[in-house]
């Protein structure tokens, strides 16, 4: 299913309504080819002409990543789009599957992961400590395939 028709689908679903300014963002997120910050956002829909503020975007960023349809990449303060909708969540109590990045430091590419092995580990990691893991995120980085060649 195209990155758009699964994004409004899923706010649908958890009950938001699909605005003009929540389809620009989404279709700024299908289209871009790797992560983008609020401010990267704003400026790319404001050179289509769209006029949107900052506060707007970073309330449809968190409506989006609350529904699990976008990231955000800790190290670098911006998000991506989740590229991982046709993998069964992994088998921690939280609302989507485990996040897991692998970020190349030459070129900014990000590989999103599906390991529900680490959040196992993890959750039981923390249940030793008697800590109830609700979620987590795994940035690891290092060089893609194209730049260590």
């Amino acid at each position: 299913m195209a990155y758009r028709a699964h994004a409004e689908a899923r706010l649908k679903e958890a009950g938001f309504r699909i605005t003009t300014p929540r389809r620009r963002v989404i279709d700024l997120l299908a289209e871009a080819v790797g992560p983008v910050s609020a401010y990267e956002m704003r400026d790319q829909l404001e050179a289509r002409g769209e006029r949107i503020d900052i506060v707007s975007v970073y309330r449809i960023i968190g409506c989006l990543e609350q529904t699990g349809l976008v990231h955000r990449i800790l190290s670098t303060g911006k998000v991506h789009r989740c590229v991982i909708e046709a993998h069964e969540p992994c088998g921690l109590p939280q609302p989507d599957h485990c996040h897991h990045s692998l970020i190349c430091r030459t070129c900014g590419r990000i590989e999103e992961m599906h390991c529900p092995d680490i959040g196992s580990l993890l959750a039981r990691a923390a249940a030793t400590l008697g800590f109830a893991l609700e979620s987590h995120r795994l940035e690891l980085g290092g060089l893609c395939k194209r730049c260590a060649a």
